[in-house]
């Protein structure tokens, strides 16, 4: 199922701050894409041995479920598997959820 278009407009928007925000050229990069109703939020940075080479990790995901109209929020452990954000504050609007991400106060998304 794809985004509604609002949503979809939103959820661009909202994401490009983030990722304009904790982008350091050179150093680390953020973007992020949309597939259905899934918005994945990804971070590259370049390998030590090979600074030319980026390696890019998958940092959360966000999926909208058009019934209740809200957003649950998932991270990637160090395997690539999608799991439940585990705080209980996993189901709200897609604004809570990016402030929950970038204050990171678990730990998970951020090194």
């Amino acid at each position: 199922m794809a985004l509604p278009e609002t949503e979809r407009q939103r959820a661009d928007t909202l994401l490009e701050q983030l990722c304009e925000q904790r982008t350091i050229p050179g150093q680390v990069n953020l973007h992020h894409t949309i597939n259905g109703n899934r918005v994945t939020l990804t971070e590259a940075r370049p390998l030590f041995i090979d600074p030319a080479i980026w390696n890019e990790i998958k940092i959360a995901q966000f999926e909208f479920n058009a019934e209740a109209h809200n957003w649950t929020l998932y991270w990637y452990d160090r395997k690539n598997r999608r799991q439940p954000y585990p705080t209980g504050r996993n189901r709200d609007t897609l604004e809570k959820l990016l402030l929950e991400v970038d204050a990171d106060p678990t730990g998970i998304f951020w090194e």
